[in-house]
């Protein structure tokens, strides 16, 4: 009975210790992950937008527009084209002017075709999104609790064994 007992605790363990990740206590040091941009590159970007008002050529053409369509598409275009300085005004003026969604819409077909036109191609452009920090994965220390607990179920068990004599 006792072999049994060792068996189960043996293979309870083995369990266990298969489902532990496999990098467990093996890697030297961890690389936290950089930033791209610092927080004073971005505030500093996002201060700019804040500052930024719009130029009245772009208030305008919002307005000569107001169901949106091709032609606003155009103007902004070649707004922009023509002053490339003015997309961070235009940008905080879509953000924040109450426009219809068909204005939107031409808003952002027409900022397209102008870096299309000047040349910018953000297909191109390496992604430089901020890496997510890695999620702390602590199941293998349940794992090691698990451990006594299958091992005291396997051994301390006592042996009751009753003996029935039948007439």
């Amino acid at each position: 009975m006792r072999i049994r007992s060792a068996i189960g605790v043996v293979s309870a363990v083995a369990m266990v210790i298969v489902q532990m990740q496999p990098g467990f206590a093996q890697s030297a040091a961890v690389v936290q992950p950089q930033p791209v941009a610092s927080p004073a590159v971005l505030s500093r970007a996002q201060e700019a937008v804040d500052r930024a008002t719009p130029s009245t050529v772009i208030v305008n053409a919002f307005k000569a527009f107001p169901s949106g369509g091709d032609p606003l598409s155009k103007r902004i275009a070649d707004i922009i084209v023509k002053d490339p300085k003015l997309a961070v005004g235009f940008v905080k003026y879509v953000q924040t002017a109450p426009l219809s969604k068909e204005q939107k819409l031409a808003a952002e077909r027409g900022l397209a075709e102008a870096l299309d036109r000047l040349g910018i191609k953000a297909a191109d452009m390496p992604v430089k999104a901020p890496v997510a920090a890695p999620v702390e994965d602590w199941t293998w220390l349940l794992g090691l609790l698990l451990i006594p607990g299958i091992i005291c179920l396997g051994l301390c068990r006592k042996d009751k064994e009753e003996v029935v004599t039948t007439f």
